[in-house]
Protein backbone atom coordinates (compact mmCIF):
# COMPACT_ATOMS: atom_id res chain seq x y z
CA UNK A 1 0.00 0.00 0.00
CA UNK A 2 2.93 2.22 1.02
CA UNK A 3 4.45 1.92 -2.15
CA UNK A 4 1.44 2.69 -4.00
CA UNK A 5 0.97 5.75 -2.29
CA UNK A 6 4.55 6.87 -3.27
CA UNK A 7 4.73 5.79 -6.91
CA UNK A 8 1.47 7.36 -7.25
CA UNK A 9 2.77 10.55 -6.05
CA UNK A 10 5.95 10.46 -8.01
CA UNK A 11 3.59 10.33 -11.08
CA UNK A 12 1.73 13.32 -10.28
CA UNK A 13 5.01 15.54 -9.49
CA UNK A 14 6.37 14.24 -12.87
CA UNK A 15 3.08 14.90 -14.18
CA UNK A 16 2.68 19.02 -12.87
CA UNK A 17 6.09 19.35 -14.23
CA UNK A 18 5.08 18.52 -17.37
CA UNK A 19 1.69 20.25 -17.49
CA UNK A 20 3.48 23.61 -16.52
CA UNK A 21 5.67 23.52 -19.69
CA UNK A 22 2.48 22.22 -22.05
CA UNK A 23 0.59 24.94 -20.71
CA UNK A 24 3.36 27.69 -21.08
CA UNK A 25 3.42 28.66 -17.23
CA UNK A 26 6.10 29.94 -14.98
CA UNK A 27 8.06 27.57 -13.55
CA UNK A 28 11.05 28.04 -10.30
CA UNK A 29 13.61 25.97 -11.41
CA UNK A 30 16.10 24.95 -8.91
CA UNK A 31 18.04 28.25 -8.35
CA UNK A 32 15.48 30.15 -5.61
CA UNK A 33 15.13 33.21 -7.45
CA UNK A 34 15.48 32.15 -11.45
CA UNK A 35 11.68 31.47 -13.06
CA UNK A 36 11.67 29.64 -16.11
CA UNK A 37 8.99 30.87 -18.97
CA UNK A 38 8.25 28.42 -22.03
CA UNK A 39 5.60 29.96 -24.44
CA UNK A 40 4.49 28.21 -27.91
CA UNK A 41 5.38 29.90 -30.86
CA UNK A 42 2.54 32.81 -31.65
CA UNK A 43 1.64 32.65 -27.93
CA UNK A 44 2.53 35.64 -25.55
CA UNK A 45 5.67 35.34 -23.16
CA UNK A 46 4.60 37.36 -20.07
CA UNK A 47 7.59 38.33 -17.47
CA UNK A 48 7.05 40.13 -13.57
CA UNK A 49 8.72 40.82 -10.95
CA UNK A 50 6.75 41.39 -7.65
CA UNK A 51 9.71 42.36 -6.40
CA UNK A 52 13.01 43.81 -8.12
CA UNK A 53 13.32 44.07 -12.20
CA UNK A 54 13.65 41.18 -14.54
CA UNK A 55 17.37 39.97 -15.46
CA UNK A 56 17.22 37.86 -18.45
CA UNK A 57 19.65 34.98 -17.99
CA UNK A 58 19.26 32.88 -21.24
CA UNK A 59 16.60 32.65 -24.21
CA UNK A 60 16.11 30.34 -27.20
CA UNK A 61 13.49 30.29 -29.65
CA UNK A 62 13.79 27.41 -31.68
CA UNK A 63 13.07 23.96 -30.58
CA UNK A 64 15.08 21.80 -28.65
CA UNK A 65 12.96 18.65 -27.68
CA UNK A 66 9.90 16.79 -29.32
CA UNK A 67 7.58 17.02 -26.44
CA UNK A 68 7.37 21.03 -25.68
CA UNK A 69 4.57 22.44 -27.85
CA UNK A 70 3.69 19.11 -29.18
CA UNK A 71 0.14 18.59 -28.61
CA UNK A 72 -1.79 18.35 -32.02
CA UNK A 73 1.24 18.96 -33.90
CA UNK A 74 2.57 16.85 -36.92
CA UNK A 75 4.96 14.52 -36.52
CA UNK A 76 7.43 16.53 -38.95
CA UNK A 77 7.45 19.33 -37.44
CA UNK A 78 8.54 18.56 -34.21
CA UNK A 79 11.62 16.22 -35.38
CA UNK A 80 14.45 18.75 -35.77
CA UNK A 81 15.58 19.25 -31.99
CA UNK A 82 19.03 21.43 -33.01
CA UNK A 83 16.92 24.28 -33.66
CA UNK A 84 18.57 27.62 -31.83
CA UNK A 85 18.66 31.26 -32.65
CA UNK A 86 21.90 32.23 -30.79
CA UNK A 87 19.99 36.16 -30.93
CA UNK A 88 17.16 35.09 -28.56
CA UNK A 89 18.75 36.36 -25.44
CA UNK A 90 19.54 39.91 -26.75
CA UNK A 91 15.76 40.33 -28.30
CA UNK A 92 14.69 39.28 -24.84
CA UNK A 93 16.98 41.25 -23.06
CA UNK A 94 16.45 44.43 -24.68
CA UNK A 95 12.63 43.69 -24.35
CA UNK A 96 12.37 42.69 -20.84
CA UNK A 97 15.78 43.73 -18.56
CA UNK A 98 15.64 46.28 -15.90
CA UNK A 99 11.70 46.52 -16.06
CA UNK A 100 8.96 45.08 -13.55
CA UNK A 101 7.24 43.11 -16.49
CA UNK A 102 7.12 42.39 -19.93
CA UNK A 103 5.81 40.90 -22.91
CA UNK A 104 6.89 39.79 -26.34
CA UNK A 105 5.69 37.46 -29.06
CA UNK A 106 7.41 33.89 -29.84
CA UNK A 107 7.32 34.56 -33.69
CA UNK A 108 9.49 34.78 -36.77
CA UNK A 109 9.16 38.79 -36.80
CA UNK A 110 10.24 39.13 -33.40
CA UNK A 111 13.54 36.94 -33.89
CA UNK A 112 13.67 35.79 -37.60
CA UNK A 113 13.21 31.76 -38.24
CA UNK A 114 15.87 29.55 -37.21
CA UNK A 115 14.50 26.50 -38.87
CA UNK A 116 11.74 26.79 -41.07
CA UNK A 117 8.59 23.85 -41.24
CA UNK A 118 9.68 23.16 -37.57
CA UNK A 119 6.80 24.75 -34.44
CA UNK A 120 8.89 26.28 -32.41
CA UNK A 121 8.66 27.28 -29.07
CA UNK A 122 10.64 30.57 -26.77
CA UNK A 123 12.30 29.32 -23.31
CA UNK A 124 13.12 32.35 -20.70
CA UNK A 125 15.06 31.83 -18.12
CA UNK A 126 15.25 35.34 -15.79
CA UNK A 127 15.54 36.43 -12.07
CA UNK A 128 14.18 39.27 -10.12
CA UNK A 129 17.02 41.44 -8.97
CA UNK A 130 17.50 44.77 -7.05
CA UNK A 131 17.22 47.85 -9.31
CA UNK A 132 19.87 49.90 -9.98
CA UNK A 133 20.36 53.29 -8.48
CA UNK A 134 19.38 55.54 -10.18
CA UNK A 135 21.26 56.85 -12.42
CA UNK A 136 22.09 60.26 -13.98
CA UNK A 137 22.22 58.99 -17.35
CA UNK A 138 18.67 60.25 -19.30
CA UNK A 139 16.94 57.95 -22.37
CA UNK A 140 15.27 59.15 -25.32
CA UNK A 141 13.91 57.33 -28.36
CA UNK A 142 11.92 59.22 -31.28
CA UNK A 143 10.31 57.88 -33.81
CA UNK A 144 11.06 59.45 -37.35
CA UNK A 145 9.74 62.44 -38.30
CA UNK A 146 8.83 63.25 -34.75
CA UNK A 147 10.79 65.36 -32.40
CA UNK A 148 13.24 64.69 -29.82
CA UNK A 149 13.26 66.91 -26.84
CA UNK A 150 15.97 67.11 -24.25
CA UNK A 151 16.20 68.78 -21.29
CA UNK A 152 17.51 68.98 -17.58
CA UNK A 153 16.28 70.56 -14.63
CA UNK A 154 19.05 71.41 -13.56
CA UNK A 155 22.70 71.38 -14.92
CA UNK A 156 23.52 71.60 -18.66
CA UNK A 157 23.03 68.75 -21.37
CA UNK A 158 25.91 66.98 -22.38
CA UNK A 159 25.10 63.98 -24.82
CA UNK A 160 26.92 60.68 -24.80
CA UNK A 161 25.43 58.57 -27.38
CA UNK A 162 23.46 59.25 -30.08
CA UNK A 163 21.98 56.66 -32.90
CA UNK A 164 19.64 57.09 -36.35
CA UNK A 165 18.62 54.36 -37.44
CA UNK A 166 17.37 50.88 -36.59
CA UNK A 167 18.57 48.18 -34.32
CA UNK A 168 16.04 46.04 -33.56
CA UNK A 169 12.37 45.24 -34.81
CA UNK A 170 10.46 46.13 -32.09
CA UNK A 171 10.62 49.96 -31.71
CA UNK A 172 8.94 51.97 -33.74
CA UNK A 173 7.24 49.21 -35.74
CA UNK A 174 3.71 49.64 -34.93
CA UNK A 175 1.42 50.10 -38.08
CA UNK A 176 4.71 49.16 -40.15
CA UNK A 177 5.43 46.72 -42.64
CA UNK A 178 7.80 43.94 -42.18
CA UNK A 179 10.32 45.14 -44.76
CA UNK A 180 10.53 48.46 -43.53
CA UNK A 181 11.27 46.67 -39.73
CA UNK A 182 13.94 44.04 -41.27
CA UNK A 183 17.11 45.71 -41.47
CA UNK A 184 18.30 45.80 -37.82
CA UNK A 185 22.60 46.62 -38.53
CA UNK A 186 21.30 50.46 -39.69
CA UNK A 187 23.38 52.38 -37.86
CA UNK A 188 24.93 56.19 -38.96
CA UNK A 189 28.21 56.95 -37.30
CA UNK A 190 27.44 61.14 -36.91
CA UNK A 191 24.65 61.46 -34.99
CA UNK A 192 26.45 61.67 -32.12
CA UNK A 193 27.93 65.01 -33.31
CA UNK A 194 24.79 66.11 -35.19
CA UNK A 195 22.86 65.82 -31.47
CA UNK A 196 25.67 67.25 -29.38
CA UNK A 197 26.00 70.41 -31.52
CA UNK A 198 22.45 71.07 -31.17
CA UNK A 199 22.10 70.19 -27.44
CA UNK A 200 25.32 70.09 -25.60
CA UNK A 201 25.55 72.91 -22.68
CA UNK A 202 22.20 73.88 -23.55
CA UNK A 203 19.43 73.21 -20.36
CA UNK A 204 16.93 72.63 -22.76
CA UNK A 205 16.72 71.84 -26.87
CA UNK A 206 14.57 69.61 -29.12
CA UNK A 207 15.60 67.90 -32.84
CA UNK A 208 13.66 66.43 -35.77
CA UNK A 209 14.36 62.54 -36.11
CA UNK A 210 14.45 62.93 -39.68
CA UNK A 211 17.12 62.40 -42.93
CA UNK A 212 17.36 66.16 -43.47
CA UNK A 213 19.02 66.63 -40.09
CA UNK A 214 20.98 63.55 -40.41
CA UNK A 215 21.19 61.95 -43.31
CA UNK A 216 19.72 58.31 -44.67
CA UNK A 217 21.95 55.52 -43.34
CA UNK A 218 19.12 53.12 -44.68
CA UNK A 219 17.17 53.51 -47.14
CA UNK A 220 13.78 52.00 -47.19
CA UNK A 221 13.95 51.11 -43.53
CA UNK A 222 11.52 53.16 -41.23
CA UNK A 223 14.27 54.40 -38.35
CA UNK A 224 14.03 55.73 -34.77
CA UNK A 225 16.58 58.26 -32.90
CA UNK A 226 17.95 56.86 -29.73
CA UNK A 227 19.90 59.42 -27.54
CA UNK A 228 21.21 59.31 -23.82
CA UNK A 229 22.82 62.06 -22.50
CA UNK A 230 23.12 62.69 -18.78
CA UNK A 231 22.82 66.33 -16.68
CA UNK A 232 26.21 68.20 -15.94
CA UNK A 233 27.31 71.10 -13.77
CA UNK A 234 27.37 73.82 -16.11
CA UNK A 235 30.60 75.27 -16.91
CA UNK A 236 31.66 78.58 -15.43
CA UNK A 237 31.12 81.30 -18.21
CA UNK A 238 34.18 82.33 -20.46
CA UNK A 239 37.05 84.55 -19.15
CA UNK A 240 36.25 88.17 -21.20
CA UNK A 241 38.67 90.83 -20.67
CA UNK A 242 36.72 93.82 -19.06
CA UNK A 243 36.89 95.94 -21.85
CA UNK A 244 36.27 93.18 -24.44
CA UNK A 245 32.95 93.45 -26.63
CA UNK A 246 31.49 90.64 -29.21
CA UNK A 247 29.30 91.01 -31.94
CA UNK A 248 27.95 88.33 -34.42
CA UNK A 249 26.03 89.68 -37.70
CA UNK A 250 24.50 86.77 -39.82
CA UNK A 251 25.00 86.91 -43.31
CA UNK A 252 23.88 89.98 -45.43
CA UNK A 253 23.56 91.67 -42.37
CA UNK A 254 25.40 94.83 -41.09
CA UNK A 255 27.91 94.60 -38.36
CA UNK A 256 28.41 97.67 -35.87
CA UNK A 257 31.12 98.23 -33.47
CA UNK A 258 31.12 101.76 -31.14
CA UNK A 259 33.26 102.62 -28.64
CA UNK A 260 32.06 105.13 -26.14
CA UNK A 261 35.57 106.18 -24.66
CA UNK A 262 38.64 105.45 -26.86
CA UNK A 263 39.12 103.55 -29.82
CA UNK A 264 38.46 100.18 -31.72
CA UNK A 265 40.71 97.56 -31.31
CA UNK A 266 39.85 94.18 -33.11
CA UNK A 267 41.10 91.43 -31.34
CA UNK A 268 39.79 88.36 -33.61
CA UNK A 269 37.07 87.77 -36.51
CA UNK A 270 36.06 85.03 -38.46
CA UNK A 271 33.67 85.03 -41.35
CA UNK A 272 32.28 81.41 -42.01
CA UNK A 273 30.57 79.12 -39.29
CA UNK A 274 31.68 77.30 -36.68
CA UNK A 275 28.81 75.53 -35.12
CA UNK A 276 24.86 74.73 -36.37
CA UNK A 277 22.83 76.37 -34.32
CA UNK A 278 24.54 80.35 -34.82
CA UNK A 279 22.23 81.91 -37.44
CA UNK A 280 19.80 78.90 -38.16
CA UNK A 281 16.74 80.05 -37.72
CA UNK A 282 14.43 79.02 -40.96
CA UNK A 283 18.22 77.51 -42.68
CA UNK A 284 17.60 74.12 -44.27
CA UNK A 285 19.86 71.67 -42.37
CA UNK A 286 22.11 71.20 -45.94
CA UNK A 287 23.40 74.85 -45.23
CA UNK A 288 24.24 74.47 -41.39
CA UNK A 289 26.12 70.90 -41.33
CA UNK A 290 29.89 72.40 -42.45
CA UNK A 291 30.71 73.41 -39.28
CA UNK A 292 34.78 73.77 -40.44
CA UNK A 293 34.11 76.96 -42.24
CA UNK A 294 36.68 79.61 -41.34
CA UNK A 295 38.27 82.61 -43.38
CA UNK A 296 41.91 83.40 -42.51
CA UNK A 297 41.70 87.14 -43.78
CA UNK A 298 38.85 88.07 -41.88
CA UNK A 299 40.77 90.08 -39.22
CA UNK A 300 42.55 91.54 -41.10
CA UNK A 301 39.19 92.62 -43.15
CA UNK A 302 37.70 94.16 -40.19
CA UNK A 303 40.38 95.63 -38.80
CA UNK A 304 41.59 97.69 -41.61
CA UNK A 305 38.01 98.44 -42.11
CA UNK A 306 37.24 99.52 -37.97
CA UNK A 307 41.27 100.17 -35.90
CA UNK A 308 41.67 102.63 -34.43
CA UNK A 309 37.78 104.41 -35.57
CA UNK A 310 35.17 105.26 -32.53
CA UNK A 311 32.07 103.10 -35.21
CA UNK A 312 32.62 101.61 -37.95
CA UNK A 313 30.08 99.03 -39.87
CA UNK A 314 30.64 96.36 -42.31
CA UNK A 315 28.03 94.16 -43.81
CA UNK A 316 28.90 90.23 -43.41
CA UNK A 317 28.86 89.22 -46.90
CA UNK A 318 31.44 87.44 -49.57
CA UNK A 319 31.72 90.67 -51.22
CA UNK A 320 33.76 91.74 -48.36
CA UNK A 321 35.17 88.61 -47.31
CA UNK A 322 35.50 86.22 -50.30
CA UNK A 323 33.66 82.80 -49.56
CA UNK A 324 34.82 80.21 -47.60
CA UNK A 325 32.85 77.63 -47.99
CA UNK A 326 29.77 77.54 -51.17
CA UNK A 327 26.12 76.50 -50.09
CA UNK A 328 26.88 77.16 -45.98
CA UNK A 329 24.93 80.05 -44.67
CA UNK A 330 27.71 82.19 -42.61
CA UNK A 331 28.24 84.78 -39.84
CA UNK A 332 30.64 87.30 -39.26
CA UNK A 333 31.86 86.89 -35.34
CA UNK A 334 34.24 89.37 -34.13
CA UNK A 335 35.69 90.61 -30.85
CA UNK A 336 36.99 94.11 -29.99
CA UNK A 337 37.96 95.99 -27.13
CA UNK A 338 38.12 99.79 -26.83
CA UNK A 339 41.62 101.17 -25.95
CA UNK A 340 42.96 104.80 -24.81
CA UNK A 341 42.98 106.96 -28.22
CA UNK A 342 46.83 107.74 -28.65
CA UNK A 343 48.08 111.07 -28.29
CA UNK A 344 48.67 113.15 -31.52
CA UNK A 345 51.29 112.60 -33.19
CA UNK A 346 53.93 115.65 -32.64
CA UNK A 347 53.85 118.16 -35.58
CA UNK A 348 57.59 119.09 -36.19
CA UNK A 349 58.37 122.57 -36.57
CA UNK A 350 59.05 122.33 -40.01
CA UNK A 351 55.82 121.09 -40.92
CA UNK A 352 53.81 124.15 -39.81
CA UNK A 353 52.79 126.81 -42.29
Amino acid sequence: MAQALYFSLLVIALCSISECFRLNFICDNAVPSEKVVVTCESQTASLSCDQGTIKVLSANYGRTDRQTCSTGRPDDQLTNVQCSLSTSLSVVAIRCDGKTSCSIVAENAAFTDPCGGTYKYLTVSYDCVAPPPPSPEKAVVTCESQTASLSCDQGTIKVLSANYGRTDRQTCSTGKPANQISNVQCTQSTSLSVVASRCDRKTSCSIVAENAAFTDPCGGTYKYLTVSYECVASPPPSPVLPSEKAVVTCESQTASLSCDQGTIKVLSANYGRTDQQTCSTGKPANQLTNVQCTQSTSISVVASRCDGKSSCSIVAENAAFTDPCGGTYKYLTVSYECVAAPPPSPVLPSERL
